[in-house]
């Protein structure tokens, strides 16, 4: 669960209980803490320090603290046959039994034992149990978060000073009231524009919300001030959709949703959201911004990216990009699109002197960062069509829309396509969508408890029409606006396939050479075997595994020659379909994977790292498919160890200061991405498997392989050298052959060194 300041237990449905992190101080609403688990609240009550005590072994009450067993919780128990004692860090444990010091006494229907609270806060947190006379241990409540997990596995009461007993609360589940109606609207599928637009003097604004009792238009003089200075009442129409029109001229606005509660003769449960169709937005919790974009793109000057099949990509992340770029740029800038753009008109620009042709930028779309400063990879989206407004120079005046479109046009000018990683699996904090209409837009149980296949908190519920509505219509507006050329999809199962089936459909009619990339797995599977015979390609595990296990010595020659061959994944119907790769934001780098750090953290690189390096990324360069490098690969980026840095800027962020330091490196992958996309190299970049055949040449040794390609009817021919041993090994060049690339100045008769590669070709072929 993604959640900040405590965590959610649901009990039976409609009632849960909010467990906080310390005790209610409120500096915040507990059912803040409810929605970001998935759930509306209604009814918020603040357990009394007993009734919490009977849940997690304590309380404070006064100068003491109590220490409560409640004997109807565990049936197994028979309090009037024999004693029950306290045990824990304090007194040994077990050795404290039979000491009536530890005893528990009835007071009033709990088993209790009452001691000096300064006895017990001073040492700071620690376990605790309950144990019968004949020895039998009494067991918490699995799951509560005020239960912990010993060293020797079993689970015990966690004492922690900063929750006396006012840290629970329990609350109600609110919902639509009509819930056979859920399925009649999945099946429905919205016609219109929906959202802000605006013809001559008169402001539009329509939301689809069928089974919300009322929705309001919220309109704000200041979008930093809650105060609202309009409350304007929606009509509902009978294709479920509420809508406003008149004279407005005010800038920002919200929605207020109103639904009732599962309770009956309660009121009406309001929620106020942001706009799911805002093109611009002020946070994470907006305002949305009356703006209409100002720079589509007409259809006839659209950018034509390469083919699938010819695409080198890089994985960026804005900031990550910025960060030590060594340009001249404000602190703000370094933070903000506007940056980027400039940075991609020096000649100097890292990604430009790479030689790259695509770039997939880490999700750049409206995410839950709480401030313009927090930095966030992004995969927790609040809205789908407003580009970050923490990226945006003024996101009061909606700039963020010229500035992204601006720097989708300076990557163009610079030759590289923008791809787009996007998250619609699942939504962030604040779950605007969840405040809209809960089993409509997400995946819930047989109990109504929200499913996360994700690991995010919740599933959007992408086989409902309504969710597929919002999905196209966001895709269409990001390539008709911005010009943008193709998505990664991220936990693509969790879409459907008819709905990726649907976006490839729709979006090659506007741009025909879009390229659409699915992350194929969620925690609920993989993509089905059909995918191979859509456009899309998928990112490949196989191949990260495979090369890590060969470049260390640990892999199998036959699944380097698959690789190399393109069939590796060979449920794919083309080689293009496999995105190579060997590391990406996720998980650790390749070189956290090859060394460990110091006990001072710092991970120290190793000239057989550094050959363990080149050697992967000439794998993934000269094998087809679409290969994919991880921004500073080529500088032996690493995160110190850690697996997981998605709020961690300090250790994604590029250190170009390395460029020195491994500038042969550097050099080695440029000179790769150039002879791949060279005309000597097309065996490199095939359209199908049956326009070259593959030969594995003897050469002796497990661990080196020559692989001889060449085209099927016609007269080129190719040879890959990769030498995965320690040793260095004679490079025989047969007569008619030569060098093409090496990254050592090498001939017919000299060694490849270890961990070394070269590419031969015919000569004045």
């Amino acid at each position: 669960m993604y959640d900040r300041g405590g965590k959610v237990w649901e009990g039976n449905y409609p009632n849960g209980l909010v467990f906080l992190e310390k005790d209610w101080q409120q500096d915040r609403l507990p059912k803040d803490l409810v929605e970001e688990a998935g759930l509306l609240g209604a009814d918020f009550v603040q357990l009394s320090p007993w009734e919490r005590a009977k849940l997690g072994g304590y309380c404070k009450r006064g100068d003491s603290i109590v220490f409560v067993l409640e004997p109807s919780r565990f049936p197994a128990l028979k309090p009037n046959h024999e004693k029950i004692f306290l045990v824990g860090d304090f007194n040994d444990w077990e050795n404290a039994l039979g000491n009536e010091r530890w005893a528990l006494t009835y007071e009033q229907d709990c088993l209790c034992l009452t001691m000096k609270w300064t006895e017990f806060s001073k040492m700071g947190n620690f376990q605790f149990k309950f144990i019968t006379a004949s020895q039998m241990w009494i067991e918490p409540t699995f799951g509560f978060p005020f239960v912990e997990k010993s060293p020797i596995g079993a689970y015990n009461f966690h004492f922690d000073s900063d929750r006396t007993g006012n840290d629970v609360f329990s609350f109600k589940i609110a919902n639509a009231k009509d819930t056979q109606s859920t399925q009649i609207w999945s099946e429905f599928r919205p016609i219109g524009d929906f959202g802000y637009s605006r013809d001559n003097q008169q402001a539009k604004f329509r939301l689809f919300a069928p089974r919300a009792e009322k929705v309001d238009l919220l309109v704000y003089q200041d979008p930093h001030n809650e105060a609202e200075i309009n409350r304007l009442t929606m009509s509902k129409n009978q294709d479920g959709s509420w809508s406003f029109e008149g004279p407005l001229d005010e800038k920002y606005y919200r929605f207020s949703v109103f639904h009732n509660s599962l309770e009956k003769g309660s009121n009406l449960l309001e929620k106020k959201i942001l706009d799911p169709y805002a093109k611009a937005t002020v946070g994470r919790n907006g305002p949305g911004v009356a703006i209409t974009p100002t720079i589509p793109v007409p259809s006839e000057n659209r950018w034509t990216p390469p083919p699938m099949k010819d695409l080198v990509i890089m994985e960026a992340h804005v900031r990550d990009l910025l960060a030590q770029a060594p340009i001249d740029l404000s602190r703000d800038e370094r933070m903000q699109f506007r940056g980027l753009t400039k940075w991609l008109q020096s000649e100097d620009c890292y990604l430009r002197k790479l030689g790259i042709n695509a770039v997939e930028l880490q999700p750049v779309l409206e995410f839950d960062a709480r401030s313009r400063e927090e930095y966030h990879w992004g995969y927790m989206p609040v809205n789908f069509f407003s580009p970050a407004s923490s990226y945006a120079s003024c996101p009061e005046s909606g700039s963020v829309i010229q500035e992204f479109g601006e720097l989708v046009n300076a990557f163009h000018n610079a030759g590289i396509a923008v791809i787009l990683d996007v998250v619609y699996n699942h939504v962030g904090i604040p779950a605007h969508l969840l405040n809209l209409d809960r089993s409509l837009y997400f995946r819930t149980d047989e109990y109504g408890r929200l499913q996360n296949h994700s690991g995010c908190g919740n599933d959007l519920k992408c086989e409902a029409e309504p969710v597929r509505k919002l999905v196209m219509d966001s895709l269409i507006y990001l390539v008709k606006t911005f010009d943008v050329d193709g998505f990664r999809f991220d936990l693509g199962e969790l879409m459907e396939m008819e709905l990726l089936s649907e976006i490839e459909r729709e979006l090659k009619t506007i741009k025909p050479g879009i390229c659409l990339i699915a992350e194929p797995w969620s925690f609920r599977g993989r993509l089905p075997p059909e995918i191979s015979r859509t456009s899309y390609a998928l990112w490949s595990d196989r191949c990260r595994e495979n090369i890590l296990h060969s470049v260390k010595g640990e892999g199998h020659k036959s699944d380097i020659i698959a690789l190399l061959q393109g069939t590796l994944d060979g449920e794919n119907q083309f080689p293009w379909q496999s995105v190579n790769y060997l590391e990406s934001h996720d998980d650790y780098t390749l070189v956290d994977r090859l060394l460990q750090p110091d006990e001072d953290g710092v991970v120290r690189i190793t000239q057989k790292a550094v050959q363990q390096v080149r050697l992967a990324m000439a794998l993934i360069l000269l094998s087809p498919g679409i290969p994919m490098i991880s921004a500073g690969q080529d500088l032996m980026r690493n995160k110190k160890g850690n697996r997981n840095t998605y709020l961690r800027g300090d250790l994604n962020e590029i250190d170009y200061s390395k460029s020195e330091e491994f500038a042969d490196l550097t050099s080695d992958l440029k000179a790769l991405i150039d002879f791949r996309l060279s005309d000597k190299a097309c065996f490199l970049r095939p359209k199908s498997r049956q326009e070259w055949q593959y030969d594995v040449m003897p050469m002796g040794g497990l661990n080196t392989l020559c692989l001889r390609i060449f085209e099927h009817g016609g007269e080129q021919s190719f040879l890959l050298y990769f030498n995965l041993s320690e040793e260095g090994i004679d490079l025989r060049v047969p007569q008619g052959y030569e060098i093409l690339l090496c990254p050592e100045a090498v001939s017919e008769t000299e060694k490849l060194e270890s961990l070394g590669y070269a590419v031969a070709g015919l000569k004045n072929s």
